[in-house]
């Protein structure tokens, strides 16, 4: 499915727009961008090299935030069905999100969550209390590898359950998944607009922190899609990477950051791997005296007031996916599923980049999401 599209870029920003598109296409900039937290992405980049021009092109292509073309069931599922989910807690997994859409269904939901910071022993305990509800579907967010609950997924099996994976660093669906959302090539492309985002707003090469927790698959592969794009796009650049933890306070995570910075000075930008982890991070640049020296990117914003803290510089960025609409879109495959119709087992993921020019409140997810599925699945009242 071709999730992206076209909508009205705020004025203060075409001009920047129209720069990038003159450069795609060798000719001089027809206006000057506007000042402001988010707009040196998009300035004009005589003299750079060709692909960098060619990476700000493409930075301005994700400034829309079009609602996601979801194809109509064929005939609406059976609202009999059970169904579960399990989640972590934290922001960027969006517990409750699931139930929602699964209520739209007239569905029965168990969802059942577990702690970063307890370790994979409570995301097996998660994984088991879901099981117990009988389900026909269950849906597994997975910061783990499956191979942590090898004996709970031969159990779905056995019962008949369908499952779906979430956000896994697999390329496609494990043995005896019907599908795989959010998963490597989703958090690839996510962690290398990132890089794009970084390096074309430096403009030239610069230095950057990329923080994130290593043991955290999606943190890992983000933040290695996001070095190995600013090394394409950035050669000269220089990437440091900061090992942070969930299982930390945030205050020991900033002051891992904090102690980063201030040992290497030439740090210019921090990209958080989820928003997650950014907790307490303006306090402590402001207290060590950096706030003015890095501009700080993560991972997109979990809710509309989160969203517009861009315009706070603070962050200086976003980079949005689906956000909670990732939950829907599995709520969708095991609608489709269920009635027999075709889907996509490892679905694109929507991206896009907020800054302070275009940011709005509902850009923390595609455009009317909740309702877009409803359409979709003929339950919309």
């Amino acid at each position: 499915m071709d999730w992206r599209g076209v909508m009205k870029i705020p004025a203060r920003r075409v001009a920047a727009a129209c720069a990038a598109l003159m450069l795609s296409i060798g000719l001089a900039a027809c206006g000057n961008g506007a000042g402001g937290g988010g707009t040196s992405a998009s300035a004009s980049a005589a003299g750079q090299p060709a692909t960098l021009q060619k990476a700000k092109v493409k930075v301005d292509s994700y400034l829309s935030n079009p609602p996601l073309d979801i194809k109509p069931l064929s005939k609406t599922p059976d609202n009999a069905l059970r169904v579960a989910s399990v989640t972590c807690t934290v922001g960027s997994c969006y517990p409750g999100e699931f139930p929602k859409a699964t209520q739209a269904l007239g569905w029965t939901a168990s969802e059942q969550t577990y702690d970063l910071a307890k370790g994979p022993a409570d995301f097996v305990a998660a994984v088991r209390r879901a099981l117990q509800s009988r389900p026909d579907a269950l849906a597994i967010l997975f910061v783990y590898p499956p191979d942590v609950i090898a004996k709970e997924i031969q159990q779905a099996r056995s019962q008949g359950v369908k499952l779906i994976d979430v956000a896994s660093a697999l390329d496609a669906p494990p043995q005896g998944f019907i599908a795989c959302v959010y998963c490597n090539a989703t958090l690839k492309a996510y962690g290398g607009l990132m890089g794009t985002y970084t390096a074309v707003d430096a403009g030239g090469p610069t230095e950057v922190g990329v923080v994130g927790d290593k043991t955290i698959d999606a943190n890992r592969i983000s933040g290695k899609a996001t070095a190995d794009e600013i090394a394409r796009v950035s050669p000269d650049t220089k990437v440091h990477t900061i090992n942070v933890s969930y299982a930390q306070t945030p205050q020991a995570n900033t002051q891992v950051v904090v102690a980063t910075l201030q040992r290497n000075p030439g740090i210019k930008y921090l990209v958080f791997e989820s928003p997650d982890l950014m907790g307490g991070i303006d306090q402590a640049l402001s207290a060590a005296g950096l706030m003015g020296r890095v501009k700080v990117i993560s991972t997109g914003p979990t809710s509309g007031d989160q969203t517009m803290q861009v315009q706070e510089g603070m962050p200086y960025a976003w980079i949005g996916a689906e956000g909670p609409a990732y939950w829907w879109v599995t709520a969708d495959i095991m609608a489709r599923n269920a009635v027999g119709d075709d889907f996509n087992a490892v679905p694109v993921t929507a991206l896009r980049v907020i800054t302070e020019d275009n940011a709005e409140r509902d850009m923390f997810a595609p455009t009317d999401y909740q309702n877009v599925f409803k359409r979709a699945w003929g339950v919309e009242h």
